[in-house]
């Protein structure tokens, strides 16, 4: 189910922010703001991992991403990614990245790949 939850592996946490199967970018958005708003109360390093299978990164919710990415503290220690399947979404992706700068979203095939290199 869509959202953003904590989820432990191998001991550590993760913060997971799952857009699979979300139906529009209205709903993406919904989650971006849900991640901000746990990163800035928190105020503490963290690991992230984003799935975006099955889901719709509109050049809409990435303008909307990059100004997240600019409002919210810089605690990332790293960034995965799981669901970069079309050219398009790899182009997004750089785009994305060259505005969150250190730390950028790291790609990744499945799930389990993108959680062992976090807690690595």
């Amino acid at each position: 189910m869509p959202g953003v939850s904590k989820i432990v592996h191998k001991g550590k946490e993760i913060l997971f922010i799952d857009y699979k199967g979300t139906k529009d970018v209205a709903e993406m958005l919904v989650i971006l703001k849900q991640a901000q708003k746990i990163i800035i109360q928190e105020n503490k390093e963290y690991l992230q991992l984003t799935d975006i299978s099955n889901a719709y990164a509109t050049q809409e919710y990435m303008e909307a991403a990059k100004k997240v990415a600019k409002d919210t503290p810089k605690l990332a220690t790293k960034r995965a990614i799981v669901g970069i399947t079309s050219p398009t979404k790899k182009i997004l992706l750089m785009a994305y990245n060259l505005v969150i700068g250190k730390n950028g979203l790291k790609p990744f095939d499945n799930l389990e790949e993108a959680k062992d290199w976090l807690v690595e």
